[in-house]
């Protein structure tokens, strides 16, 4: 790179909190890596507040012939840069080249988190969570030996929404007819009628609402011709629930005295979030919803309203789960008719 200045912008990383380090310096100009014109820019060959976060990331890590690539690694497994930019690789080697003085021979190296931050700061124990469901879901149900509930209870605070009173959210269900439902039927069902969820066990209510319509519609497959009755949920109190799509997203720069920790469950963090997103198929087994139910019960013996999750259903939309179906209120509803529906799909044999 010689003398040649090179400078990457806020548009560059993922972090909400690097773009804030980035922004703060005040200089605008163009981004030499995505070529963003006019953005807030940061140097990237001379040390900075983002170099230095940068690195504790990377030093967290020890070589090992078993591991994975370190570029593709960092990009995955953390919320720091943009993974749809090809830049990214480009960028994360010019930031090596300061932090290790190379010229891109850390870019195969193979690394893995130390089985020590693991054994020492992981939720389950130095354990996946693939192992921890199948223990839930075959061996011990209730009183897992593989969870360590401090060290996710040290989390939560850094995954929070706030959704204030007066909030509008929405929850969907599939009418026999074009009259649709009341308003006093359209919460939760009667004990006795609720079924397994990834949030709920049987038997324990939970109320299922959306950010949108769409996601809400999209959300009880809908199919065409369906007569669908829309509920208009109003929040009667300031809540805080557990963003759990965003807790494998909590950025190392609010949580670097205890780094270690983070990176041993990042993934785990990671898988929490791809399980409970995923759509409820006609063939599940209870048992698969376990593990999930095992985390959101905990989130709720420590006092928040809910949880949120960001919907798979293609609208950008986001699921809210709420503990206390009290504290909302179903102000009106309307029916609508689904008058065709696209399916997208994908060869899987």
């Amino acid at each position: 790179m010689g003398d040649l200045k090179m400078n990457c912008c806020v548009e560059c990383f993922s972090d909400p909190q690097i773009q804030a380090m980035i922004s703060a310096n005040g200089k605008q100009g163009t981004c030499d890596f995505c070529k963003k014109p006019d953005v807030f820019i940061c140097p990237v060959d001379e040390p900075s507040d983002v170099s230095d976060l940068i690195s504790e990331v990377l030093n967290v890590y020890e070589e090992a012939e078993e591991g994975e690539p370190l570029f593709s690694t960092i990009i995955e497994d953390w919320n720091i840069f943009r993974k749809e930019l090809s830049s990214s690789f480009d960028l994360l080697a010019a930031f090596c080249s300061v932090i290790y003085g190379d010229n891109g021979e850390t870019h195969d190296r193979k690394v893995r988190i130390p089985k020590s931050y693991a054994d020492e700061y992981g939720i389950f124990s130095g354990h996946t969570w693939h192992e921890f469901s199948d223990a839930i879901e075959t061996k011990n149900r209730f009183c897992s030996g593989l969870f360590r509930a401090d060290q996710l209870a040290s989390f939560l605070g850094y995954s929070i929404t706030k959704y204030t009173k007066g909030t509008e959210l929405f929850r969907a269900r599939i009418s026999d007819d074009i009259e649709g439902y009341p308003k006093e039927e359209m919460g939760q069902p009667p004990t006795r009628k609720r079924k397994s969820g990834r949030v709920n066990p049987e038997g324990i209510g939970v109320l299922y609402l959306t950010s949108d319509e769409a996601t809400a519609l999209r959300e009880v497959r809908a199919s065409a011709f369906d007569f669908v009755t829309i509920g208009i949920f109003e929040l009667l109190k300031d809540i805080k629930v557990v963003n759990i799509s965003g807790l494998n997203s909590i950025s190392p720069a609010v949580y670097s005295s205890s780094i270690e920790s983070l990176a041993a469950n990042i993934r785990a963090f990671s898988d929490i979030a791809r399980e409970i997103a995923k759509p409820l198929r006609r063939n599940d087994s209870s048992l698969e919803y376990l593990p999930t139910q095992f985390i959101t019960e905990f989130i709720k013996s420590k006092g928040y309203a809910g949880v949120s999750y960001t919907s798979t259903m293609g609208t950008g939309g986001t699921n809210i789960a709420v503990f206390d179906e009290s504290l909302f209120e179903c102000k009106s509803v309307h029916v609508v008719e689904i008058s065709s529906i696209e399916y997208s799909y994908s060869k899987v044999k």
